[in-house]
């Protein structure tokens, strides 16, 4: 089982949109894959179809009401989800409190009864509570951003965290790749700040770009991924190929 965190510290980095994608992929291929939404904002199990406010949650897990296994709701014949939504920002609070609180979903997840092949976590836009336990718990880290200055220069602060974390809390914890979303190719701009990324990251960066389009914005409004959605469009052939990259470098 490979667990999979995708993370920036930056909203607006289609973090959700690519851990709903590359999941419902990868679900499709046979593989046996959860979903864990610990952003508060819940829109990980918006977009998965799920009411956030009717089911029960991580937070329940974490306040122990539920067994993980209790909040597991199944999307499709390989695609489970772990729903979450704004009662975890007040419970974060009392969490961090608490000792060994780096460690709570990592337990969680050791309590799960299915064998999945890929867990993905998507992580919220800060380095808070809800993304230091999804760094304590994963193997492995995608990291998400557009081809903008505003991003681009919070990464190396970035892996600088991801490495103390990895020093102090998960020596497993490795880095699979940078991912450039909401890419405009015939953009000047964006392809100098693709040109820096490769060379300050290398081989970091991914060879697949995400490129901006509508219709994966349309796709997240009606709840589905971009491959159900329009199998033929750009963004559906984009995340296909991020997946195919993904898995050679798992």
């Amino acid at each position: 089982m490979k667990i999979i965190a995708v993370i920036n510290q930056k909203g607006g980095e289609a973090k959700t949109t690519t851990v709903r994608n590359l999941s419902y992929i990868l679900s499709q291929k046979k593989k046996k894959v959860l979903t864990i939404d610990m952003d508060s904002q819940g829109n990980l199990t918006t977009n998965s179809g799920v009411l956030k406010r009717e089911v029960p949650t991580i937070v329940d897990v974490f306040n122990g009401n539920k067994n993980i296994n209790e909040v597991i709701i199944n999307i499709n014949n390989n695609l489970d989800h772990i729903s979450n939504n704004m009662a975890m920002s007040d419970f974060a609070l009392f969490l961090e409190k608490s000792s060994g609180w780096t460690k709570i979903l990592k337990n969680a997840i050791n309590e799960i009864d299915k064998k999945y092949d890929y867990i993905f976590i998507d992580c919220p836009p800060a380095l808070d509570f809800a993304t230091y336990n999804a760094l304590g718990a994963a193997d492995g880290i995608v990291i998400t951003l557009q081809a903008e200055e505003n991003s681009v220069e919070g990464i190396s602060d970035l892996i600088r965290s991801i490495n103390m974390i990895r020093d102090k809390d998960n020596e497993n914890l490795e880095v699979l790749g940078i991912v450039i979303t909401k890419f405009k190719k015939s953009t000047n701009l964006q392809n100098q700040f693709k040109e820096l990324l490769v060379q300050h990251f290398d081989s970091l960066v991914f060879n697949t770009v995400i490129r901006d389009t509508i219709k994966i914005s349309e796709a997240n409004y009606n709840h589905k991924s971009i491959v159900e959605f329009d199998k033929n469009s750009n963004g559906s052939k984009d995340y296909v190929a991020l997946s195919k990259e993904l898995l050679k470098r798992i």
